[in-house]
């Protein structure tokens, strides 16, 4: 595979959405009780999201990993991170499955880490969906661990 890492700003953030949207549906398959909550999820409203942490001082960080043989984006990783306050979240991390095992993953999570590391973030938080073993692993051998888990009561 020849790769190539693009950086990504919040102009540009669109590009993401393709892989978002598999994002969203490896969480639906990975979710145990909200599979149908994950479809509710739209691609703007978490743009909305992203935007308005920056219209709070934080500052965005977003790597796309391109497989310039197959001319298609392969992951990405997107970071927010404010300096006043030291913290930062890795929000959202994807790999399509046919690049998986090829520490791709890992590539892209070293790079999150990395701009962490740059702006001096001390404070540092991911969030997984329950169900998501193989993820839950890669950020444990990066020494992130469960923390606190958040239920929801399912509707009906």
């Amino acid at each position: 595979f020849m790769f190539e890492i693009e950086k990504v700003d919040m102009e540009h953030i669109d590009r993401i959405g393709p892989l978002w949207e598999k994002l969203i549906q490896a969480n639906a398959a990975n979710s145990p009780y909200f599979a149908d909550y994950y479809g509710t999820f739209e691609f703007e409203i978490r743009k909305g999201f992203l935007q308005e942490k920056l219209d709070n001082g934080a500052a965005m960080y977003t790597a796309v990993l391109v497989d310039r043989e197959k001319k298609q984006d392969a992951g990405f990783v997107t970071v927010t991170y404010n300096r006043d306050t030291s913290f930062g979240e890795i929000e959202m991390l994807y790999l399509l499955e046919e690049y998986r095992g090829q520490g791709m993953g890992k590539k892209l999570f070293k790079m999150a880490l990395s701009c962490l590391d740059i702006n001096c973030i001390r404070d540092r938080k991911l969030c997984v969906t329950y169900g998501n073993e193989a993820a839950l692993r890669l950020y444990e051998s990066f020494g992130f661990y469960p923390f606190t888990i958040d239920c929801l009561q399912k509707r009906s």
